[in-house]
């Protein structure tokens, strides 16, 4: 049962805006084919999830403590399209339109934000689902009952639980920072041990389990791969404070969903050019079976 569903929103708003090909503006010529997909994609989410709350979490501008941590964190990242940029607000408006609380923080990730209020409402005994095709979110996954469900094409999603993560990586959830920190993560721009892989970073975690254990037991480890992990000492460590999830970011106490402001959100969406979202507003309803 789903009692709390949890988005991530920029991915989910840059799946729609790739996803959507045609150029589709308003009438003041702003483009909106993101909003579209978003809007779709989110009404389709909600409804099928059944969920009493739920939540679209988004990325702040700014810099997050992990860019003032480590400065070249996420540099490698190509500017986002410039059509993009001026969608984000209209989605964010619509979310609100249709009931669905927006979070966001100066000073931390959405993926910090969605991994605290799992977490916190995991506890309190909820079932919570997280949608999102992030990794890092898998340190969640042995706490309580949380389910991540990953984009796998078109309308289709895997679903990653604590026991089917266990049978793919061999380790506890709660030690995935300590992987990423030993292979590093190209996406993000977090270093790790220079010449430590996925194989290598996953044969190490199962075997030490954290960083204070591995460099503990740092003379079992022979030749070459030593000689790496002791020069990467600090680069471990470094990236591990980088990969690891915040549980302390903060989140609204009330995630329940509102009644939706159906007409109020077809009305937007018709100012915007958008006739058959604006109808799906109209009849938009969670489903009370879920996922």
């Amino acid at each position: 049962m789903t009692d709390l569903i949890l988005i991530d929103g920029h991915a989910l708003a840059y799946r729609a805006f790739f996803g959507v090909k045609r150029p589709l503006r308003s009438p003041e010529g702003v483009p909106v084919n993101g909003l579209y997909g978003f809007g779709r994609a989110l009404m389709a989410i909600v409804e099928r999830s059944g969920a009493r709350e739920g939540a679209v979490v988004f990325d702040s501008p700014g810099p997050s403590f992990r860019k003032k941590l480590y400065p070249p964190y996420k540099a490698n990242r190509p500017a986002p399209p410039e059509d993009f940029i001026p969608q984000l607000p209209l989605m964010m408006d619509l979310a609100r339109w249709l009931g669905i609380t927006v979070v966001t923080s100066l000073a931390f990730e959405a993926d910090d934000l969605i991994a605290a209020a799992a977490v916190r409402e995991a506890e309190r005994g909820k079932g919570v689902v997280i949608v999102t095709p992030d990794k890092d979110l898998f340190q969640t996954l042995g706490e309580g009952t949380i389910t991540i469900l990953r984009p796998a094409g078109g309308d289709s999603f895997t679903r990653v639980d604590a026991s089917s993560f266990r049978e793919a990586f061999g380790f506890e959830p709660r030690h995935m920072a300590e992987y990423q920190a030993l292979m590093g993560d190209r996406t993000d721009n977090i270093p790790g041990v220079a010449g430590v892989g996925p194989v290598t970073a996953g044969r190490l975690v199962r075997r030490f389990g954290d960083l204070e254990s591995l460099y503990d037991g740092i003379r079992s480890v022979k030749g070459a791969l030593r000689d790496r992990l002791e020069k990467g000492r600090e680069e471990a460590f470094l990236s591990r404070e980088l990969a690891r999830l915040r549980l302390d970011a903060p989140v609204p106490e009330n995630l329940f969903l509102a009644e939706p402001d159906r007409e109020g959100s077809a009305c937007f969406c018709e100012e915007k050019g958008l006739e058959d979202l604006a109808w799906s507003c109209r009849s938009f309803s969670p489903c009370p079976t879920g996922w």
